[in-house]
C-alpha cells in the first residue's frame, strides 16, 4: 500500500510537472513547482462554491492567498515571461492574480489553464505575453491598457475634488541593474520606448482626506481596487489592494509592509491612510469587470 501511495504521488507530480513544461513550451506560462498548481486549483474549487458577484470573489480570493510573502516579481528574470508562483510576488502580481483566479472560478468548470489565460490577460499589454517587455512595469501603465480592454473602469474620475499630478515614469529604465531582462538591448529598447508614452504624465487622483466621507464609503463594493499614489518622482504605485467591506465600512486586503506578506487589516481604511499619510499623496479608486 504505502508503495502504491508513493508510486501514484511521483505520478501525480510528473504530470503536474508535464503540464507546466507543455504551458512554457507555447510561451503562455512558467509555473514555479507544483505545490503552485495545486494551490491555484484549491483557489478555484473554494471560490467557485462559494459564488457571488465578480467583486465578491476577488475580495474572497484576496483573503484566501493571506500569508503570501511580497517579494520580487517572479517573472523579474532574464526570460521575462509569465510564470506561476505563489512563494512570494510583487503587489501587482498580486492583483493580477487574484483577478484570474477571480474569473476563471465563474466559468461553468473552473480549469487552470483558464486562470492562465486570464493572468496573461490582465498582466500584459494588449494581453499577450511577449517577454519582459509586454510587462506592466507601472501601474498607470496597466490601468490604461486594462481599461481601454474593458477589464477595468477608473472610478477616480467619477468623484469631485481630486485632481492631477504630473510625472515622468521612468524608474525601470534608469535602474537596469534591478532588471535581469535589461541586459538585452532589444528589450531595453522596447521598454524605454513604453517609458517615452509616460513623460509628463498626467495622474488623477483623489484625496485622502476623502476616504473618511461616507458619500465614498457608500459608493465602494467588495473588490474593488485602491491605489496609494506613490511621493517618489518616478514611480506611480505606493501600495495596491482590494476593498473589503465589512459592515458598511471599507478594509483592505493588501500586502502589510509589517507583516511582509498578504493581509486582510483588521482596522478600515480610513486608518491605513493615517498610518500611510506621509508616504503617498492621494489614492485612485479602479472597479474590475469579469469578461
Amino acid at each position: 500500500m504505502k508503495i502504491m501511495i508513493r508510486i501514484n504521488s511521483y505520478i501525480l507530480t510528473v504530470l503536474l510537472l508535464s503540464l507546466s513544461g507543455l504551458l512554457s513550451a507555447k510561451g503562455a506560462v512558467r509555473i514555479h513547482c507544483a505545490e503552485d498548481t495545486v494551490k491555484v486549483n484549491r483557489i478555484l474549487k473554494a471560490a467557485a462554491e462559494r459564488g457571488g458577484s465578480f467583486g465578491d470573489r476577488c475580495a474572497f480570493v484576496a483573503r484566501e492567498m493571506a500569508g503570501t510573502k511580497l517579494g520580487e516579481a517572479p517573472d523579474n528574470d532574464s526570460i521575462g515571461t509569465l510564470m506561476v508562483d505563489f512563494h512570494a510576488m510583487d503587489r501587482m502580481g498580486f492583483i493580477n492574480n487574484v483577478m484570474a483566479l477571480a474569473e476563471a472560478s465563474t466559468r461553468t468548470i473552473p480549469r487552470f489553464e483558464e486562470y492562465v489565460n486570464f493572468l496573461e490577460r490582465y498582466s500584459r499589454r494588449k494581453g499577450k505575453d511577449e517577454g519582459f517587455a509586454s510587462q506592466f512595469l507601472y501601474g498607470s501603465d496597466w490601468i490604461v491598457d486594462n481599461v481601454y480592454r474593458g477589464n477595468l473602469k477608473d472610478m477616480t474620475e467619477y468623484l469631485t475634488g481630486g485632481g492631477f499630478k504630473v510625472k515622468t515614469l521612468d524608474y525601470v529604465s534608469h535602474h537596469p541593474e534591478l532588471y535581469p531582462a535589461l541586459k538585452d538591448s532589444l528589450t531595453m529598447e522596447k521598454v524605454k520606448m513604453m517609458e517615452m508614452g509616460f513623460r509628463s504624465h498626467r495622474i488623477p487622483h483623489l484625496k485622502k482626506q476623502s476616504i473618511t466621507n461616507k458619500s465614498v464609503q457608500e459608493l465602494l463594493e467588495n473588490g474593488d481596487i485602491i491605489m496609494m499614489l506613490s511621493n517618489e518622482i518616478d514611480k506611480d504605485v505606493h501600495d495596491i489592494g482590494f476593498v473589503e467591506m465589512r459592515e458598511g465600512v471599507p478594509y483592505l486586503i493588501h500586502f502589510s509592509e509589517e507583516e511582509g506578506a498578504v493581509t486582510a487589516d483588521p482596522y478600515p481604511l480610513s486608518r491605513l491612510f493615517k498610518l500611510e499619510n506621509q508616504r503617498f499623496y492621494g489614492y485612485r479608486w479602479l472597479r474590475p469587470y469579469d469578461q
